[in-house]
């Protein structure tokens, strides 16, 4: 064991022991819906008058420390019901039960867009940044990879010139490193990890939040630098009807349509239903590649939810097939290589996903379980020349989590999981015999969570323990620190481990367009690594102005890594264990101002140190800009009948992959330009029609040269996988937003 691994462990081990003790009041916040069926409440602000508060969690459970003196009243309040007060004349005996009733007056719609449209959290244990709403508007939004343009912590970019799917990276490391869950249920994975994010409409989501850092034991062993949790709209407070159409001039055009129904008794169904088409041929930089592949693409996803008094359930279909044809024009000249053949791009997505999850409150309102489970059947089909890969996924997920608050504020989370996979992958290249990646994997855990919170102070420690049938076990302790040192600022840490399975071919499914030989050297095993970081958050008023600033470190560490190797000869791609140290250091500064009621600005720094062993060699992680910028201004008019946004990206040099050895026509430089990229979009409200027209990358910055040796895209040299920077001009768009909501009962309570 080693000495990281021997102290983390003894921290956890002993933080819960050397707290102090101290009474709390507890217990769960209920609401009454339509029916007076009282269900959970969560986010409501609990606490005492003129004292301290708290926000009760995703089950409505609440701790509160008692107060300095009895009688006293306790406060509850949050944006969806009316303020109600209990008095206290003693301390209870055992955990409360508060039920709130609604407002008849409710607009959450409207406070919901006062609201920042990103928001940073003092109350929750990591450091979480939830984009909500609004901030999904800001960017026309057609999929949850265009989705962070205005966020720091988030970065994307194109994975290759042909494809045209968007990945992502957190903490300068690939998106396969952190866990991207859909309600908290592993949902990008697998053969999906490319492509996933992309095959995810917008319009379906209510809020993204991104944790930085290892993650929670409860949530799963894959949070390697943090969690994306995908919030489905809620089918009970979704509107009767939404459209959005969408264009641009590209044309692209994307539809999407949102149909919810209250049943009463019955529960919530929310029907949502998206359509993709592209099929004009774009060709910016004028190669004689498509920039971008046709497309057609349907999606759609049936949430259903019921909520009683002490349980609540929710089913999940969904079912997505997405077409893309890409590569040379149809009027390309084909090369000497090509013996008269046009290089051609086809890749076909076929996924269905089912999703079941069951949340009981048991008599003692301080003790709740929830059942989760997933099941996915996912098939690929990827053609990029005479590169050929055919992948089919079928996937299990069960997770069992038992809560409950203890007498002095402790809460204990325990439980099991189980991962199913098996998968079908064969990839066949020119003249070699097809590689089979064919493989089953069956993955029991268990794991534990403590929490303790004392006044300023919370330090959750947890562990897991999990067994996979072909690469072994694997333990995964998890710290979690936060102080407040003051009332509007908060300090975080948290350590821990993590691991994840490979899908070598799929996650780095770019190098697939190209001539490079693929080979896979040795066994592959589980990637592991330690992640530590530090984060400072601090909100206050300046010249009469909200801000808030938030400052972080953190440092990912692997023991053990799939190293894809694209530096060893620029026509091979080599993939085998980690020789050596491999590390990423993210450091980052975002500062939030409200300068008024209508305007908003932030701004952020990021800067990357990222580095691994390349046969024996320390080498900056190639394509990985080590700096990055982001300069941000919204504006809502007074009446919300306007809406105007601007974001400024900009992005330092990154190391390119070697290609010295290449003829110097076929080499690229040693490192890409700096640039930066401009996005705008303005938007009107007529009633309940919204029409925005925007423009991305308004300041034409394109990556000229995207593909080595484009004339001779069966040749040697050819490589299209080299993707530093923007792959198309100027793009305007064109689209508009229908609500139909309920009618309201105007009767009074």
């Amino acid at each position: 064991m080693t000495p990281k691994r021997s102290i983390i462990l003894l921290i956890l081990a002993c933080s819960a022991a050397v707290l102090l003790a101290q009474e709390q009041v507890h217990g769960v916040v209920r609401t009454l819906e339509a029916g007076q069926r009282a269900v959970p409440l969560p986010d409501a602000r609990v606490g005492w008058a003129d004292g301290p508060a708290v926000m009760s969690d995703s089950l409505g459970h609440f701790s509160l420390p008692m107060p300095a003196a009895w009688p006293a009243v306790l406060v509850t309040s949050s944006f969806s019901t009316t303020p109600d007060s209990l008095l206290l004349k003693a301390a209870p005996k055992g955990p409360l039960t508060v039920t709130v009733e609604g407002s008849v007056q409710l607009a959450a719609a409207e406070v919901s867009e006062r609201q920042a449209s990103t928001r940073l959290s003092l109350q929750s244990l990591q450091a979480i940044e939830s984009i909500g709403a609004r901030e999904l508007k800001r960017a026309a939004c057609c999929d949850i990879s265009e989705s962070f343009e205005t966020n720091a912590t988030v970065d994307v970019n194109y994975s290759d010139a042909v494809s045209g799917t968007k990945t992502i990276r957190m903490l300068g490391l690939d998106g396969k490193y952190a866990q991207i869950s859909m309600e908290n249920i592993p949902f990008v994975r697998g053969l999906s990890s490319n492509s996933g994010l992309t095959l995810v409409p917008g319009p379906w989501i209510q809020d993204i939040n991104v944790s930085k850092g290892i993650g929670t034991a409860v949530n799963g062993p894959n949070a390697m630098t943090g969690q994306i949790d995908l919030c489905l709209l809620d089918p009970a407070t979704a509107p009767m009807l939404f459209t959005n159409l969408y264009v641009n001039s590209q044309s692209r055009t994307e539809l999407n349509v949102n149909a919810a129904q209250h049943l009463g008794k019955a529960g919530d169904n929310l029907l949502m239903v998206q359509g993709n088409l592209m099929q004009r041929e774009l060709d910016d930089n004028g190669d004689g590649f498509r920039d971008q592949p046709m497309t057609k693409r349907f999606n759609i996803l049936d949430r259903w939810m019921q909520r009683t008094e002490n349980r609540t359930t929710q089913v999940i279909l969904r079912y997505v097939t997405d077409v893309r044809n890409g590569g040379q024009m149809n009027d390309a000249r084909p090369g000497e290589f090509s013996e008269g053949r046009r290089y051609g791009v086809d890749i076909d997505n076929e996924l269905a996903d089912v999703i079941v999850k069951n949340g009981w409150i048991l008599k003692d309102p301080a003790k709740s379980i929830g059942v989760l489970t997933g099941f996915r059947n996912h098939t690929v089909s990827s053609v990029f020349g005479d590169n050929n890969y055919q992948g089919a996924q079928r996937s299990a997920y069960a997770n069992v989590v038992y809560q409950q608050l203890l007498k002095h504020n402790d809460q204990i989370k325990a439980g099991g999981s189980f991962q199913f996979d098996d998968y079908d992958e064969l990839f066949r290249q020119p003249s070699l015999e097809p590689m089979d990646l064919g493989r089953t994997e069956r993955m029991p855990g268990v794991f534990t969570e403590y929490t303790r919170t004392r006044d300023r102070l919370t330090v959750v420690a947890g562990v897991r323990a999990d067994f996979n049938s072909k690469y072994g076990e694997a333990i995964s302790p998890r710290l979690h620190l936060k102080y407040d040192i003051a009332p509007l600022t908060t300090i975080r840490f948290s350590a821990g481990s993590g691991f994840r399975s490979a899908n070598p071919i799929m996650e780095n499914a770019a190098a697939q367009a190209s001539s490079r030989v693929v080979s896979i050297e040795g066994d592959l095993g589980f990637e592991r690594s330690w992640n530590t970081g530090i984060s400072l958050l601090h909100k206050f008023k300046w010249f009469g102005k909200k801000w808030s600033v938030a400052v972080d470190a953190y440092r990912a560490d692997f023991t053990a890594q799939v190293v894809a190797d694209l530096d060893r000869d620029p026509q091979a791609l080599a993939f085998y264990m980690l020789d050596g140290p491999s590390y990423a250091n993210s450091l980052l500064a975002d500062v939030q101002v409200q300068l008024s009621k209508q305007w908003e600005m932030k701004a952020s720094y990021r800067y990357y140190d990222t580095r691994t062993t390349y046969d024996n060699v320390l080498r900056e992680r190639p394509l990985v800009p080590s700096h990055r910028g982001l300069l941000d201004l919204g504006y809502v008019a007074k009446d919300e009948k306007w809406r105007f946004d601007i974001t400024l990206n900009g992005f330092g040099t990154a190391r390119l992959p070697i290609t010295t050895s290449n003829p110097e026509e076929y080499r690229m430089p040693e490192r890409s330009p700096a640039y930066a990229t401009l996005n705008a979009q303005i938007t009107r409200v007529i009633g309940a029609w919204e029409f925005y027209l925007g423009g991305e990358n308004l300041t034409g910055t394109i990556q000229q040269r995207q593909i080595l040796a484009v004339d001779e895209p069966f040749g040697p040299y050819f490589d299209a996988s080299m993707i530093w920077g923007p792959t198309n001009t100027q793009m305007a768009y064109f689209g508009l937003r229908f609500t139909l909501k309920e009618k309201t009962n105007k009767s009074t309570h």
